[in-house]
């Protein structure tokens, strides 16, 4: 095996544990020996580590299958955002330990700062009605496929997910799903933070609250799921409508979460992803996926999700260094 592709096929088998003995002492020499294999594979795994067991729906129209996270009432998720530094260090560690190469890194009690990072309506009270149709072209604004904000016995006001559709307008476009989306500046953090010339680690957590009550539409939509995604982009505001959802391709960092609900239940899902020094923008939505896969729209009603929130987390990057 010598074409770089085979070892760049091999680091993701690896990664992803289907690797033989055969093949894992192969790719083992490889990384210890080959400077290039190497640096693939600490890239591999510092992604592979960043976003944990999830498998991305690149396109929300053309749903890839991942793993569903079964909530319990009023359980709270999280995505877990390792350190870019000690995440590639422990699984390149543990992989090449065999061969002789340790690892070794100090923890010296970091100290954590946590920003809020403004979200215009994250917990829709300054709106009523319709939310706005389409894909958001400025910062701070809700729009998407078609949902409303309404008001409970309490008097909170919550979104509700009305309907599946393509956001995009697009006839030959899906619809199996209902999204919400609001565009986030980030270039005051970026700025505040120094990120381009800290050695310090950043992430981003974008969390809500969802819940769900019975709906007509429920025995037709057995597999539909709760969904929250992050995606951080180097771009003009209105450049990614236009080129969605192939952007996401090119987007710097992305992460998503999943969960089914029964009737009656609520729960607080979140998604985590390392703020890169290059991301100007992140799109966070909120969405609800019939689990159909169907091309036609298809009515939810019994969806409702309330209190979004980013939050930035800044903590000193962990020292690490390889010996033999």
């Amino acid at each position: 095996m010598t074409d770089s592709t085979d070892w760049q096929d091999l680091i993701q088998k690896h990664l992803d544990g289907l690797t033989s003995e055969e093949e894992a002492a192969a790719l083992s020499d490889q990384i210890v020996s080959n400077e290039a294999v190497r640096t693939d594979y600490l890239k591999a795994a510092r992604l592979h580590g960043a976003l944990g067991d999830e498998t991305l729906e690149l396109d929300d129209h053309e749903p890839i299958p991942f793993p569903q996270v079964e909530a319990k009432n009023n359980t709270r998720i999280h995505s877990l955002a390792w350190p870019r530094q000690l995440a590639a260090a422990i699984i390149a560690g543990i992989f090449i330990g065999l061969t002789g190469l340790g690892v070794v890194w100090a923890v010296n009690s970091p100290r954590i700062e946590v920003r809020v990072v403004p979200v215009a309506g994250s917990s829709f009270e300054s709106m009523s009605g319709a939310v706005p149709i389409g894909f958001p072209t400025e910062f701070g604004r809700w729009s998407g496929d078609p949902a409303e904000v309404i008001v409970d016995a309490d008097g909170n006001h919550q979104l509700r997910f009305l309907k599946t559709a393509n956001v995009t307008g697009k006839p030959s476009g899906g619809a199996v799903a209902c999204n919400v989306f609001q565009l986030i500046d980030l270039s005051s953090l970026q700025q505040q933070w120094d990120t381009e010339n800290s050695e310090d680690q950043f992430t981003l957590e974008l969390s809500a609250n969802f819940r769900r009550e019975a709906a007509p539409t429920d025995a037709e939509l057995p597999k539909s799921r709760l969904t929250i995604t992050i995606q951080l982009y180097q771009a003009e505001p209105d450049s990614i409508g236009k080129a969605w959802p192939n952007i996401t391709r090119e987007a710097v960092a992305l992460s998503n979460k999943a969960l089914r609900l029964a009737p009656g239940e609520t729960s607080t899902l979140s998604a985590s992803c390392l703020l890169d020094s290059e991301a100007n923008l992140a799109l966070i939505s909120v969405n609800a996926n019939s689990g159909s896969g169907a091309a036609t729209p298809a009515d939810l009603g019994g969806y409702y999700v309330d209190d979004v929130q980013l939050t930035a987390i800044k903590q000193p990057a962990l020292p690490v260094r390889y010996v033999k």
